[in-house]
């Protein structure tokens, strides 16, 4: 869930010269679940050597941890804290510098095959969301130890993002709700993305390719965490982001996005 959210962060931000007197990139663009495709991603969880348990989304993202209520280091300035809930139900707590993220809970099948995680929690500006996530076992026989891919997700309340263009060149992408905002040229030079839940020391290089599409990087602290293109509509009402994690192309992960 943890890639979808940095999609969402990335997904917007589309910054090009000024071709024409109209930029048509700028306005206010909704995300359209019913034509976005947000399955297929993958993730392991095994017992590592020290006997703790291990998380791996086979990219940028691994850690130990234990199932004691203590927190771990999982991911640029973010803690994960996990507790039992029974033999098969788990909550994790997500947190920053301390501040609580969101609270993820599991839920494995009896029949140990089908893994179910809703995540909630408050954005920055006071919206509430409630997510929620299906996986299935691709490997492994019981508990959390295997590996587990993505079959459904459904997000509560898409996000609005505005984009504006401040100067001729320079573009400035807004998301209300996580407070977070990012300027700059696309000339390929990495541009700080600012907000209250996002670790700091992330960027996103883009370049155009033409009037209609984008090919753009994101790095925390100088390392890749992205990749992706957005390509907008000929009629300029509609755009798809495009987005996979480094060795994972094969996972990619589609955003379509609508002008209000």
């Amino acid at each position: 869930m943890k890639k979808l959210l940095l999609a969402f962060a990335v997904a917007a931000f589309a910054a090009l010269p000024a071709f024409a007197a109209e930029n048509p990139w700028v306005g206010n663009w909704k995300l359209d679940m019913s034509k976005s495709h947000f399955t297929g991603d993958t993730f392991t969880y095994s017992r590592a050597a020290n006997g703790m348990m291990h998380f791996s989304d086979g990219s940028i993202e691994s850690y130990d941890f234990k199932v004691d209520g203590k927190p771990y280091h999982s991911w640029g300035n973010r803690t994960a804290t996990w507790t039992a809930d029974g033999d098969n139900a788990w909550s994790q707590v997500v947190e920053a510098d301390g501040k609580t993220l969101a609270t993820i809970h599991r839920s494995l099948s009896a029949d140990g095959k089908t893994l179910s995680n809703t995540y909630t929690g408050t954005k920055p500006d006071g919206t509430s969301f409630n997510d929620t996530a299906t996986y299935v076992r691709v490997s492994g026989t019981k508990g959390l130890e295997g590996k587990w891919r993505s079959t459904k997700v459904s997000i509560s309340a898409p996000d609005n993002f505005v984009i504006s263009e401040p100067s001729p060149g320079t573009m400035r992408w807004e998301l209300p709700s996580e407070k977070a905002s990012v300027e700059g040229k696309a000339d390929g030079s990495d541009l700080t993305i600012n907000g209250p839940t996002l670790p700091p020391g992330m960027t996103i290089a883009f370049k155009p390719e033409g009037r209609h599409k984008f090919s753009y990087v994101q790095k925390l602290n100088g390392k890749v965490q992205g990749y992706g293109t957005q390509t907008l509509a000929a009629d300029g009402k509609s755009y798809t982001d495009v987005s996979w994690s480094p060795g994972k192309a094969s996972e990619e992960q589609t955003a379509f996005y609508v002008k209000q």
